[in-house]
């Protein structure tokens, strides 16, 4: 995942088609060099809503939508929320959770994680080096933007949802 900007407080905007199958629920993978105190959440699918912030109905559709994304595109997208990021910078956490996790085929580096953590307003958009032409950070920072609107406005789902459209429409899946 690149390290780049995309920390976006989440009052100015308010945040990875998706993984292949993933178990229930998946160990804790060893450390990662730069990952020290990341939250330790295991991946639970292509919605792991650690923050409780999605109804089950939502997460299942956003989930969906994640599975119809991978088997158009064959790039895997995962959605997180975190409830802390351990005083960390939300593009560390976000870095840190999509290689630990394994998000996007090792080979192409084409995994999308998008991480929200609403306690502490904060969003990021993590992507593979695979996908950073078709994603640019300018292009995944609108798609946080697209979200902001609906934060405001606690529709959590509906804002995932514009995001996931957003990076749909840049990487080739426009349903």
């Amino acid at each position: 995942m690149r390290r780049a900007v995309l920390a976006v407080p989440l009052a100015t905007l308010l945040v990875a088609g998706g993984c292949k199958e993933a178990p229930a629920s998946s160990a804790p993978t060893p450390a990662i060099a730069g990952c020290a105190g990341v939250p330790d959440m295991a991946l639970q699918g292509r919605v792991t809503d650690a923050a409780g912030i999605l109804p089950a109905a939502e997460e299942a559709r956003l989930s969906d939508r994640l599975a119809r994304y991978e088997q158009r595109t064959t790039h895997q997208m995962v959605i997180a929320t975190a409830p802390t990021l351990n005083n960390l910078d939300v593009a560390t956490v976000g870095d840190c959770l999509g290689n630990r996790w394994g998000i996007g085929d090792k080979d192409r580096n084409d995994g999308i994680l998008i991480l929200v953590a609403p306690n502490q307003r904060r969003a990021r958009i993590s992507t593979g080096s695979g996908l950073e032409s078709m994603l640019t950070d300018e292009e995944a920072k609108a798609a946080i933007d697209q979200m902001t609107p609906h934060f405001r406005s606690n529709d959590f789902a509906g804002g995932l949802s514009a995001a996931v459209e957003a990076i749909a429409a840049q990487t080739g899946d426009t349903q």
